[in-house]
């Protein structure tokens, strides 16, 4: 199997190259840089210069909620782009509420970026647990930003590229799936807070499970 691994920065990617190491599988492995437009071009590029069966893309993410502890590792199964909208007196709206894009405009559906897998997977299941993610251009770490994400979304994580992976992979019908280590809660700034080696060791120990699962399950 062909697989392709993507992740923004290279101490993210540590863990996939390692894991790739001792994998039966064909991979590649690259950095896509920090934030939308990185991820969104350099994906690009990597899926128009070679054809993959799968593309993972990994890395860390802030948790909304108490389900999902720091350290831990979800697999984000639907993704909202959290702040392409418009800022009115009211609030934040976004492209659908603002019918300026419509809700079912390829490749979404009902305002959302939805997983898509490949067969091996959806047959044998994963052990990770889904999450809703939204991604954003700005890390939240007021309050009020918080609020208005939750009331909108209703996220389980927040990223800086997610959504912006989805959109490449279901645009050029790769199929993908991503796993988000968590490193801290979606809170007032605490930069003290976060403990990126713990959930860098949840991304390496994931990563190996998934490699083996596809490695198990290919027939």
């Amino acid at each position: 199997m062909k697989i392709l691994i993507t992740a923004a920065t290279d101490s993210e990617l540590q863990a996939a190259r390692e894991a790739a190491a001792a994998s039966a599988n064909r991979i590649t492995t690259a950095v896509t840089g920090i934030g939308i437009a990185a991820t969104a071009y350099h994906t690009t590029k990597l899926l128009a210069a070679q054809d993959y069966d799968l593309a993972i893309n990994t890395g860390i993410a802030g948790s909304f909620t108490d389900r999902l502890a720091v350290g831990s590792v979800a697999c984000p199964v639907i993704e909202y782009f959290g702040d392409s909208g418009v800022q009115t007196p009211a609030g934040f709206s976004t492209l659908f509420d603002e019918q300026l894009l419509g809700a079912n405009t390829f490749p979404f559906i009902d305002g959302a970026l939805r997983r898509r897998l490949p067969a091996v997977l959806q047959a044998a299941g994963l052990p990770f647990p889904p999450a809703t993610g939204v991604t954003v251009q700005m890390a939240s770490g007021a309050q009020p930003r918080i609020d208005a994400l939750q009331r909108h979304f209703c996220a389980d994580i927040e990223t800086m590229e997610s959504a912006a992976f989805f959109y490449v992979c279901l645009s050029e019908h790769v199929p993908f799936v991503a796993l988000r280590a968590i490193s801290n809660r979606v809170e007032v700034r605490r930069r003290e807070a976060w403990n990126i080696p713990l959930a860098m060791r949840g991304l390496h120990r994931a990563i190996r499970e998934l490699l083996l699962l596809i490695e198990n399950n290919i027939v």
